[in-house]
């Protein structure tokens, strides 16, 4: 396959792409047109616009993973097609939002339906039929169509940006900000997509001649190879510490053995065709030699996740990794005990699984969710019959756990427990707020170390809402300033913050031109009851000096402690618009 085609070919592919593909590529234009639109908008509601563009932006690989497998069949199987668009229909309506912002299940669920999109296309053309030879060939056409979209794309993306730039500096035209990411959005969006599927051949079962480059033999047994065989002796000698030292393994471990497993599955894909034909030994030995040194390697996986899930219980992420342990084992065994082997079996499986986990009873959320109660029950009652006299360490369980229930707006679920619904209980909006009312209301006390004071507090601005008035300035610009730098600037005009003062400097070279004292509105803000979204005149200071008049309007606000002994918070970093009007001389 030629890496760079004739334009007569892109063309006649283009044209044969859309026929192949008329409804995932109407779908990644409309998609495409509807996420420009709304760059382009004045208002923009985050929260409704981001659940279409990700339904779109989830249904490329869905549609795609469709045609393949309709392909398959001779009869006409159009209503796949109304499965799988009714797939993503349940998607976009069951979208849940949190404080106008998109739930962490809602962004979880979308990665796994991602990843699972992309597995159905790495195995779609192969659910009905199977040969080793062919599939390989597929995966190679799939990694070369990858990478050759991806370089037209950013090769188009920067000329057209240098162009705009061209224009902008030669001509003296403005082109706004927004251009660049709209020109980017289209290059990855439709110029992308249609040229990754021009590349697919329609007879993919035909395609049976085995090109087995050098390029990559050399990189299976120099780079694959030796790579794994390093996983494996760290790991073999991080287990032979565990049994000198008997101690459990820590839980980082377990995602070591997770890219150890997935990096021999990747291996032994690369070399199915050839392995039992080719000359070198580290490759025809490769299967079953790693799939016997893998089996301890699991056991020690099991022993770690078992470990954290019984300190902390099970959380998404816990969750995750115990499903693809038991994944890897069936995995390994299969590739030991199995006579056939059909490598489809990777892919397939971890769709289906990455799919089942999404929802229901048993699904990660849903566990997650009854574990943490059970656990917070656990803790509570135990701490309930010491007369709420603790450890530090167990108040902290207790407040990690709230936390947790909290950000899943779940906390709900603790009503049985402690008596009362935090949620109507203390009646705020803040999520932060909530949290933290619920903790005071126990009332607990530390026996054995006092809690650390609280080192930071954050305000954020409602800048979605408000308009900034540039009347009687000249020049605005958006800074960003912390402690530790000193170089933000609007036209000659430098500023800095000084430490442990609250107090920002205003200076035009070696001159000091003024300072501003934030210490009262740090003051003000503190007194709130929010600390987010606030309304613009508690955000805003505005100083006159001799040669400046300075409007100061934070966006951002981030407050610390220079230590945990200090009484008292300091203006450490923030996002500020700055305004200034120059005085005549």
């Amino acid at each position: 396959m030629k890496l760079i085609p004739s334009l007569g070919e892109i063309t006649s592919k283009t044209k044969e792409a859309f026929k192949r593909f008329p409804v995932t590529l109407s779908w990644v234009v409309i998609g495409t047109f509807f996420t420009l639109f709304t760059i382009e908008a004045d208002t923009f509601d985050r929260t409704a616009n981001s659940k279409i563009i990700l339904t779109f932006v989830l249904g490329v690989s869905w549609l795609i993973a469709t045609r393949f497998l309709k392909e398959q069949f001779k009869k006409n199987l159009s209503w796949l097609f109304i499965v799988a668009l009714g797939f993503l229909v349940v998607f976009y309506f069951t979208f849940e939002t949190n404080e106008n912002k998109i739930h962490q299940n809602t962004l979880t669920r979308f990665v796994l339906y991602f990843i699972a999109g992309h597995l159905f296309v790495m195995i779609a053309p192969f659910i009905t039929k199977w040969n080793k030879s062919a599939y390989f060939n597929y995966l190679k056409t799939v990694f070369i169509s990858i990478v050759r979209s991806i370089f037209f794309s950013l090769i188009l993306y920067l000329g057209i940006v240098v162009a705009l730039l061209a224009v902008k500096h030669l001509f003296n035209i403005n082109v706004k900000g927004d251009r660049f990411l709209q020109v980017f959005v289209i290059c990855i969006g439709i110029v992308n997509t249609w040229i990754y599927l021009s590349d697919f051949p329609k007879d993919i079962h035909n395609q049976l001649a085995i090109n087995y480059t050098k390029a990559l033999e050399v990189l299976v047994k120099y780079i694959l190879i030796p790579l794994v065989i390093l996983y494996l002796i760290i790991l073999y000698a991080y287990s032979l510490k565990i049994v000198i030292n008997w101690n459990l393994p820590k839980g980082w471990v377990s995602y070591l053995v997770i890219a150890l497993s997935f990096l021999g599955f990747i291996v032994q894909t690369l070399i199915n065709p050839i392995q039992k034909t080719i000359k070198s030994r580290a490759i025809k030995r490769f299967h079953p030699w790693f799939y016997y040194l893998l089996l301890p390697l699991i056991g020690l996986l099991f022993v770690a996740i078992f470990r954290r899930v019984n300190e902390y219980g099970i959380t998404e992420n816990r969750y995750f990794v115990l499903v693809l342990a038991f994944w890897i084992l069936a995995m390994t065994l299969y590739m030991i005990f199995s006579k056939q082997r059909k490598i489809r079996i990777f892919p397939l499986s971890l769709a289906i699984i990455t799919l089942l986990v999404s929802f229901g009873f048993w699904g990660a959320f849903s566990v997650s969710s009854k574990s943490q109660v059970q656990r917070f029950e656990k803790v509570y009652t135990d701490i309930k019959n010491t007369d709420f006299l603790t450890t530090f360490e167990k108040k902290n369980q207790l407040r990690s756990i709230i936390r947790y229930l909290n950000e899943k707006d779940e906390l709900e679920k603790v009503a049985a427990t402690i008596g009362y619904n935090p949620k109507t209980t203390f009646k705020t909006e803040s999520h932060w707020q909530l949290q933290e009312k619920l903790m005071d209301s126990l009332d607990i006390k530390v026996t054995d170390n006092p809690e650390k004071p609280y080192r930071a507090h954050y305000y954020n601005l409602d800048d979605f809402n408000i308009t900034l008035d540039l009347k009687n300035y000249d020049f605005l610009k958006r800074l960003y300033i912390n402690l530790h730098e000193n170089k933000n600037s609007i036209n000659q005009y430098q500023l800095a913050l000084t430490e442990r003062s609250n107090i920002l400097k205003i200076s035009t070279g070696e001159d000091l031109i003024g300072e501003i004292d934030c210490t009262e509105m740090i003051k003000n803000l503190k007194n709130q009851e929010l600390n987010y979204n606030l309304p613009l005149d508690l955000m805003t200071i505005e100083q006159h000096f001799e040669m400046l008049n300075v409007k100061l309007v934070f966006q951002s606000i981030n407050l610390s402690k220079i230590n945990d002994d200090a009484l008292e918070e300091y203006l450490s970093n923030a996002t500020i618009y700055v305004l200034i009007k120059e005085k005549d001389a």
